[in-house]
């Protein structure tokens, strides 16, 4: 999944780059990203630093107001739960396949994070409209959850219907604030968006019971994020014909 995004953001950058060379003031921004995300609140106890690969897709304005939508991957290999299959277990703490083998699982995080945003482009240096210091908000959805790696053949116990017991499914609504720079310059078809980001999830748990701690795994959450996020920015300008102004170097 991960090979085949970067396959299709490569293609798209490709084909859209020539038309960076459109002198205007206000388009269509495609910006795929990368985002090194630290967590916190409850979302620290669960798992540790994981990464996020995305695509936002902004439109600014003449009068500088940017707004968007974008959307991130979670994913990670650093889960911190302690004792996740503590009830299905033997004494030396591993798990006994049905072939009465010791059993190799694996958990990893997954996730997914979309927001819509409005944000406003201080220009900087004044002369370059399409560059500068980007302020946005944004508010939409967060999800996360374990994901549990195992033979579906031998390990029966942690698959199927089994897993939902196990893999502490959380979602709600998100809120988030962005400040970065925005190097956007007409001349140059190399165009950068480097930042950090603030996320907020105000989630819950949706799995009915979790089997691990034997008790309801409804429980409410506060989850955060600092994300430091560095992409590439595809412009399509949008400009009525008659106004469009072509250069050559």
């Amino acid at each position: 999944m991960v090979r085949a995004f970067a396959i299709i953001c490569l293609f798209c950058t490709v084909n859209l780059v020539a038309q960076s060379e459109i002198k205007t003031n206000q388009g269509f921004l495609f910006i795929p990203h990368y985002a090194y995300q630290t967590p916190g609140g409850d979302l620290k106890e669960r798992f540790k630093p994981f990464s996020s690969i995305g695509l936002g897709v902004d439109y600014k304005f003449k009068n500088k107001l940017m707004v968007g939508v974008d959307y991130d991957w979670y994913f990670g290999n650093s889960v911190n739960e302690i004792g996740t299959f503590s009830e299905i277990t033997s004494t030396s703490g591993q798990i006994i396949d049905k072939n009465g083998d010791f059993s190799i699982i694996r958990l990893n995080m997954k996730g997914h994070y979309a927001t819509v945003n409005i944000g406003y482009l201080l220009s900087l240096p004044s002369n370059e409209p399409n560059s500068g210091i980007l302020f946005s908000v944004g508010t939409g959805f967060m999800l996360h959850k374990i994901d549990i790696l195992s033979s579906q053949v031998t390990i029966p116990q942690v698959n199927g219907d089994y897993e939902y017991g196990y893999d502490k499914l959380t979602y709600g609504l998100a809120t988030k604030q962005y400040i970065g720079y925005q190097y956007l310059v007409n001349k140059n078809k190399y165009h950068v968006r480097a930042g950090i980001e603030f996320n907020q999830g105000f989630t819950q748990g949706r799995r009915t019971w979790d089997f691990n701690a034997n008790k309801s795994g409804l429980d409410k959450r506060f989850d955060t994020t600092i994300a430091l996020k560095l992409g590439i920015i595809v412009p399509v300008y949008t400009k009525k014909a008659e106004d469009e102004e072509f250069f050559t170097d």
